[in-house]
């Protein structure tokens, strides 16, 4: 072959090459530019998130107590809201409600901590068979927070309305029509009994000693829900939650219809449930007993233990 074919056959492969191999680098290139700029990103997030803390962590902070009491019947409804801060309600043979709001400030001075609370109300507002706490606040806080945290007592036989952002929740010796939702915070219950709805969405649900219907919900957090020794065989139950495990501990002589499923978990139980349909590892639906009530359990990640 002529030496002058070869020279073209060369140059005609490098202009077949080089604009491939261009290609690749810039790509290549392209490729390291968008991680550098990705990390340069959640560097001044970082560093934005740090000089937040830092910035808060200089603040003022002021606290003060008010301590409230109202005449409280049995049977009576108590409702409260606050958005930082959590609640707790303890029920006892009494016969009014005893609260005790501690209330904390904080600011860029003490002055200015010390000034906001002040502007902090926090009163017992009675109507018919309802007491209700309302908090007044200023809102829409520039550098500057409120929060109220709440301990009350109140008669045994008690509805509850409860309403925090921030905060646990948590509910001992109470019955009646008990209604709780924080959105991040643990749900804690303790020998509670009637109707029962307490939800969270960030944190754990986590009932000892219940008697009634309950409906337990949070989406990131475990829910564990233990009945009482008294409580009747038939109720209606629904645990769900999207990441976290599922426990449930059955009255006596429990009697339900089953429906039980989890996505990435397994489904394990102590009491003989006589399947309605196809039992599989994440799935399982049938009856205990002769079916007078409902039990729900759901998850997505995490297992589920029926006891």
């Amino acid at each position: 072959m002529e030496k002058a074919t070869i020279t073209t056959l060369v140059l005609i492969l490098l202009a077949c090459v080089l604009p491939l191999a261009q290609g690749r680098l810039t790509e290549e290139t392209s490729d390291s530019r968008l991680k550098q700029i990705q990390i340069e990103q959640l560097k001044k997030a970082k560093e934005a998130k740090d000089k937040a803390a830092k910035e808060k962590s200089k603040r003022a902070k002021y606290e003060r107590t008010v301590q409230l009491t109202s005449p409280m019947s049995p049977g009576s409804t108590f409702a409260a809201q606050t958005h930082n801060g959590s609640i707790t309600i303890k029920g006892d043979e009494v016969t009014d409600c005893n609260l005790v709001a501690t209330i904390i400030t904080q600011a860029p001075t003490e002055k200015e901590a010390r000034e906001l609370s002040d502007q902090v109300k926090v009163t017992l507002v009675p109507s018919d068979q309802r007491l209700t706490l309302k908090i007044d606040k200023p809102e829409q806080l520039i550098n500057k927070s409120v929060s109220v945290t709440l301990d009350v007592k109140v008669p045994n036989k008690t509805s509850l309305e409860l309403l925090t952002h921030n905060g646990t929740v948590k509910i001992t010796d109470t019955t009646g029509r008990l209604n709780a939702t924080t959105h991040n915070g643990k749900v804690i219950a303790q020998n509670i009994s009637g109707t029962i709805l307490l939800r969270t969405h960030n944190g754990s649900v986590d009932c000892r000693d219940i008697s009634g219907d309950a409906k337990l919900l949070t989406h990131n957090g475990g829910i564990e829900a233990v009945y009482s020794q008294n409580a009747p065989p038939a109720c209606h139950v629904s645990l769900v939650t999207h990441n976290g495990a599922v426990g449930f501990t059955a009255p006596p002589g429990v009697s339900a219809k089953v429906d039980a499923s989890t996505h990435n978990g397994s489904i394990r139980t102590d009491l003989p449930i006589t399947a309605t349909g196809k039992k599989s590892k994440t799935k399982l639906t049938g009856t205990i007993g002769t079916g007078e009530g409902n039990m729900h359990l759901e998850t997505h990640n995490g297992s589920i233990q029926i006891r």
